[in-house]
């Protein structure tokens, strides 16, 4: 395995095969997990579209319990092509992060979850608490990136007027922290025990509020907010340099910060180009954007982060399959490049 204390990560969407071996080729070191085996059998690697779906709001209720045996099954897959596991996600039902009836018990299968996730070595937990994502605010831009690639782009104009859904309604930013507080209360002292970090990750698109429901991990005060609520070393960030950067604030300097304080949980390491902070964007690729990541990679390193950095998000390039393959290669090269050269920039300093 890597000598690195950095590993080059990447989050997988099934664990077939065709999809272990292409990420371990071009240097994938440490994975999130699904927590179901997924093994596909058509040679391509799992999808997900350039412009995501309409959410229509969190299910109701959580499911059962995480079945021990399924993700051991994953694990063992897993960790046979050569991959060490960081974590999986953790998901929340709509009783939690929208105040239902059914919150009390509903919390009570996460803790069980993670305790669960101890157990089996999954260090970080990853979540988003939110009622509704601001997903219709994104646009494909066709051949209009570096050499014709294709982009994805944000424009809060395209959502700003659209109603309330009538099955999730309008949520407030006072609600939405009170909700925040009490979930973290109950599941921390479970996640302290089991030795587990739950990585919470910023609103993304990081509006204020998307038909009416407000999204206090928004911005950066809502992101350092986070930590504050309840001190705890399992309270942790998901850090996105593209978020970050959206919200118009410098991301390495927010790497140190939550860096100094041991809150990284993980990590999503993309760039964007930004016309409006908050409200409009452009996602690029690693080296054509705001921020920037060799100065990010260098502060990660300052800050003697020790976990998984994930590209997240690629643009479509000409020649491409479904699976993007030529965009993650791109995007991971990238990663190792910027990994390597600042451990080697420090070793050479010492």
């Amino acid at each position: 395995m890597s000598k690195h204390s950095i590993k080059v990560g990447k989050g997988l969407g099934d664990i077939s095969e065709s999809t272990l071996q292409f990420f371990r080729q071009v240097g994938v070191e440490a994975v999130s997990i699904p927590k179901k085996y997924n093994e596909k059998s058509d040679g391509v690697l799992t999808t997900r579209p350039l412009v995501p779906p309409t959410q229509t709001g969190p299910a109701g209720r959580m499911g059962k319990p995480w079945d021990e045996a399924e993700v051991r099954r994953v694990i063992d897959r897993v960790t046979d092509y050569g991959f060490s596991i960081e974590g999986t996600r953790l998901g929340l039902s709509g009783n939690i992060v929208m105040g239902g009836e059914g919150r009390e018990a509903d919390v009570e299968t996460v803790c069980q979850n993670i305790e669960l996730a101890g157990k089996l070595g999954l260090k970080v937990l990853n979540y988003n608490f939110t009622a509704l994502r601001a997903s219709e605010g994104y646009g494909a831009l066709p051949g209009e990136g570096r050499g014709g690639a294709t982009l994805r782009d944000f424009d809060y104009d395209r959502i700003k007027e659209l109603p309330p859904l009538d099955n999730v309604g309008a949520h407030s930013m006072d609600e939405m922290w009170e909700r925040f507080h009490w979930f973290l209360e109950r599941v921390l002292p479970s996640a302290e025990a089991a030795g587990v970090k739950l990585a919470v990750h910023p609103n993304d698109p990081p509006v204020p509020v998307y038909r009416g429901v407000a999204q206090p991990l928004g911005d950066f005060e809502g992101y350092k907010r986070i930590i504050d609520l309840v001190d705890s070393p399992s309270n942790c960030v998901f850090f996105d340099t593209g978020v970050t950067t959206e919200m118009g604030y410098d991301a390495a300097e927010a790497i140190r910060y939550f860096g100094a304080r041991g809150r990284i949980g993980t990590v999503h390491f993309r760039n964007v180009r930004v016309i409006e902070d908050r409200y409009k964007y452009v996602e690029v690729f690693h080296d054509d954007g705001d921020a920037d990541l060799a100065e990010c990679m260098r502060a990660f390193h300052e800050v003697g982060y020790e976990g998984l950095i994930d590209p997240d998000h690629t643009p479509y390039l000409a020649g491409d399959n479904e699976g993007t393959q030529i965009g993650w290669a791109f995007a991971i090269g990238q990663i190792v490049g910027l990994r390597n050269a600042c451990a080697s920039s420090e070793q050479n300093v010492n």
